[in-house]
């Protein structure tokens, strides 16, 4: 932060900070900087008041702590909101809501002002968000958070220009027309291909039959897959189209479909 805002320090300023960057320490280095700050905070912060943290408040309460020039307070609205500031005091604002009139902290109420059209973003991405909290990989919730970014940049044109639909309608018909611009992606394979080819037992379709006749009244033939695993046995039947012998059962069938099968 006090990289990003260097230009600005002693010339008395006033920044606007969201949570991601306030903190005690950080306004007193701003402070001594001639440059004020106000924005919102989180509650574990280093050196913040324990009291205000501990505080449970009913709707509209307020409890605020004071140190040099901030002012931090928490106010209860539909959550509680706590803010910092150099230049706000506790008092309190009337307001006129759907509610009726209710009375904010006047730091609400300015920071409201100056920081509503970030935080009307940030409100706006989580409405309908690709992103979800279960991804783990940083790239995917980048993307999904660019997609989030890119949609509603088109709405806030497409609402300029005098579009009527609501925002979901809008980004419903968008995901339709993207889909329909590309063509049917075919659904990848885990296994990669064989690179050598399948022995012609695999690929071609084959029955049983009986060996042909010899001078034997029952001739017969060694099984080559009873052979190959050392066993001394011999069949009556063989495939014609590979030319071996082959017990009925089970070898036949292991012989056409076990690709590791070594003759």
């Amino acid at each position: 932060m006090l990289e990003v805002a260097h230009d600005l320090f002693d010339r008395g300023y006033c920044l606007y900070l969201d949570n991601w960057y306030t903190s005690p320490n950080l306004v007193d280095t701003l402070c001594t900087r001639k440059t004020d700050v106000g924005g919102t905070m989180r509650t574990n912060r280093k050196e913040f008041p324990d009291f205000v943290k501990r505080a449970r408040l009913k709707k509209r309460e307020t409890v605020a702590a004071f140190h040099k020039k901030q002012v931090i307070m928490k106010w209860k609205g539909k959550w509680d909101v706590v803010l910092i500031s150099t230049f706000h005091d506790d008092s309190m604002e009337n307001v006129t809501t759907r509610q009726g009139a209710i009375q904010k902290p006047s730091a609400i109420l300015d920071y409201n002002k100056n920081m509503g059209g970030v935080d009307r973003n940030h409100g706006q991405l989580q409405s309908y968000k690709l992103a979800r909290e279960c991804l783990k990989k940083y790239y995917q919730k980048m993307f999904r958070y660019l997609l989030n970014v890119v949609g509603l940049n088109a709405f806030i044109i497409y609402k300029k220009k005098g579009g009527s639909i609501s925002r979901l309608d809008f980004l419903l018909t968008l995901a339709e027309s993207l889909s329909s611009m590309g063509g049917v992606v075919e659904p990848a394979t885990r296994s990669h291909p064989s690179k050598s080819p399948k022995p012609p037992r695999l690929l071609v379709r084959c029955f049983p039959d009986m060996v042909p006749g010899t001078s034997k009244k029952k001739p017969t033939r060694r099984c080559v897959v009873c052979w190959a695993n050392g066993k001394r046995k011999e069949s009556s039947y063989w495939c014609s189209n590979c030319e071996k012998a082959l017990c009925v059962v089970p070898c036949f069938q292991v012989y056409h479909t076990d690709k590791n099968l070594k003759i």
